[in-house]
């Protein structure tokens, strides 16, 4: 005997909701995975902090020495 297509209607319903939730979670894990990747990134102000010492190290203005200790400063924030 076929279902009648009321009977099936929940079942079918039921199979998108779960399918839904599971985008979700799918989605959630990646944006997870980019912002902990984001965040192990140096951003540009490093960069930029890093390239003004280095300038200032070409310039005579900074001594090996004194670059070096900036330099370790700078990346261990």
């Amino acid at each position: 005997m076929p279902l009648r297509p009321l009977r099936r209607a929940p079942m079918m319903l039921g199979g998108v909701g779960f399918q839904v939730g599971l985008d979700e979670a799918h989605h959630k894990q990646l944006q997870a995975q980019w912002e902990a990747a984001r965040a192990a990134a140096p951003g540009p102000d490093v960069v930029t902090q890093l390239k003004e010492l280095k300038s200032l190290l070409d310039e005579g203005a900074l001594t090996p020495e004194e670059f070096q200790t900036a330099k370790g400063k700078v990346l261990q924030n």
